[in-house]
């Protein structure tokens, strides 16, 4: 293989990244919004809140998505210094991930009730949970 087909094929692996997480997250709205049974008011109050929360969570997503692909472009050759490196940066990157869920915790709860904001973590937490499942199955074990 040559590095152009090197190239190619992470390109490929990105497109395809890239659309996964797309319909990912517009499958989650669309089992959200059914799962939550909101009102027209609390929508209106919720879906804003909602979508900043998630660009905000795309951010953490890519930067678990380049470790994940740092992994992937060293794993022939990961040594020690290397993989404490990627742990160091995943738990980084999980703490961020759960500072994320504290701070729109509240937000949810300025909109929704404590109820309601109690069933869309717990439903987002499982979505999430089947994503990474689906994600992990797809990534070797390291050596």
């Amino acid at each position: 293989a040559t590095p152009a087909d090197a190239t190619k094929a992470r390109e490929d692996l990105d497109k395809t990244v890239d659309a996964m997480r797309v319909d990912a997250r517009a499958t989650k709205a669309d089992i959200l919004g059914k799962t939550l049974a909101l009102d027209t008011t609390q929508a209106a109050a919720f879906w804003p809140v909602y979508k900043q929360y998630e660009a905000e969570l795309a951010i953490v997503n890519n930067d678990r998505v380049a470790i994940i692909q740092d992994l992937g472009e060293h794993f022939s050759s990961l040594n020690d210094a290397k993989a404490a490196g990627l742990i160091d940066r995943q738990l980084a990157n999980q703490e961020k991930s759960l500072a994320l869920v504290k701070k729109y915790k509240d937000e949810f709860l300025k909109v929704l009730p404590a109820k309601t904001v109690a069933r869309f973590l717990q439903v987002d937490s499982r979505l999430n949970v089947l994503l990474d499942l689906a994600a992990a199955s797809e990534i070797p074990l390291v050596q």
